[in-house]
């Protein structure tokens, strides 16, 4: 191997960047001999590290790739809506049953009439964008054989 003497410059000591300061430091606790065999571990654990970082990229799109296509994207989007939904529609139904009944019955037990219509008619819209999406889903493309 052979070595070039060459000169390198840093700044001062300024905290937060790379220093003669902050490079004796790294020599002392390496155990290593001189400034050149500090940076050149510098290098040598700059090219390991970015070596990893490009590895856990590829890996994380691979997973994504793999993963994308199996989430159901009409339950990831109804899913934090149904929630809020529900929450609001008992707190709707309580609201209207305590007005009118009070303590007769369980607010659990009984729904109002307009709650019952409102899920009925928020059910059959999730289901009409289900059968739309899925038709949409199975359709030929321009291009295709069956044109």
């Amino acid at each position: 191997m052979k070595k070039e003497r060459h000169f390198v410059y840093l700044e001062s000591d300024t905290p937060g960047k790379l220093s003669w300061s902050w490079i004796e430091k790294f020599q002392h606790d390496r155990g290593l001999k001189s400034r050149g065999e500090a940076l050149e571990e510098l290098f040598k654990e700059y090219a390991m590290l970015k070596v990893q970082a490009e590895s856990q990229s590829s890996l994380a799109k691979a997973i994504a790739k793999e993963v994308k296509p199996q989430l159901d994207l009409i339950r990831i989007r109804t899913g934090y809506v149904d929630k809020n939904v529900r929450v609001l529609t008992n707190l709707l139904n309580s609201y209207l049953i305590i007005s009118g009944m009070e303590d007769a019955i369980p607010v659990t037990d009984v729904m109002a009439e307009s709650v019952t219509a409102t899920q009925k008619q928020v059910a059959d819209q999730i289901h009409a964008y289900q059968v739309a999406r899925k038709d949409k889903l199975t359709r030929s493309k321009p291009g295709d054989d069956d044109e």
